[in-house]
């Protein structure tokens, strides 16, 4: 309530923390907050026009966040094929940040913790792509800026792992930063398309996007609030 007072369209919640694994490589993950202290954050938020986005990579939290109905999903190492599924029914939405989290520091960092043994990110892959390939699952362009592995202007390299290791058609990378971010924000009627009314801020590219998904890296060309404020275009 203190947060709908002062404004805030989308709470961020954080239901699970930190995966471990166990002597035998099964992947285990922190919960943090019990369901019923989650389901009366998801509900009031609801109540009060909120969005959630619940940070959780598996295990119980993880499920606390589907049952109580959270938004969207962020991160998601360990999803499994029914929560996905039960996702999709429910209309949350997979936010994957595949990127941030497969930087070469989480290898080092499970190769320290575990000798070498075990990884989280061929785990996280999976995932990924049992996603892309659920039907009726929004799947998200979202890029964890807050790490260690992107400067900001790089994000575009999100696009590239949704598609060449992900599954993901070119268009439906291109929406998944675009409209359907509108969507699960309900902005869609003021923002995620061009069309006449709505607001934007535009990219231009040399190539074709569709074609070669890796253009988005390559952007000559911004405009900012209606003025151009980069044009690098040959």
């Amino acid at each position: 309530r203190e947060h709908v007072a002062k404004g805030v369209d989308l709470l961020k919640l954080y239901p699970g923390g930190a995966y471990s694994f166990t002597p035998e490589g099964e992947d285990r993950y922190q919960t943090t907050y019990p369901l019923p202290v989650l389901q009366a954050i998801i509900d009031e938020a609801h109540k009060n026009g909120r969005k959630t986005g619940c940070h959780v990579f598996g295990g119980e939290g993880l499920q606390n966040s589907i049952t109580a109905g959270c938004d969207t999903i962020e991160h998601g190492y360990g999803l499994k094929q029914p929560q996905l599924n039960e996702m999709a029914a429910k209309g949350i939405a997979y936010d994957v940040t595949f990127a941030r989290y497969s930087a070469p520091y989480m290898d080092d960092n499970d190769a320290k913790s575990t000798g070498g043994k075990f990884r989280i990110v061929p785990i996280f892959e999976r995932a990924m792509k049992m996603s892309i390939a659920t039907p009726k699952l929004a799947v998200l362009f979202g890029s964890g800026v807050d790490g260690t592995f992107f400067v900001h202007g790089a994000q575009a390299v999100e696009f590239e792992k949704l598609v060449k290791l992900g599954g993901m058609t070119t268009t439906r990378a291109i929406q998944s930063g675009t409209i359907a971010n509108a969507v699960m924000m309900g902005w869609q009627k003021d923002v995620g398309s061009v069309a006449t009314g709505k607001f934007a801020d535009l990219v231009a590219v040399s190539g074709d996007p569709v074609a070669d998904i890796t253009e988005l890296q390559r952007v000559g060309f911004v405009m900012k609030g209606g003025k151009v404020i980069r044009h690098d275009l040959r």
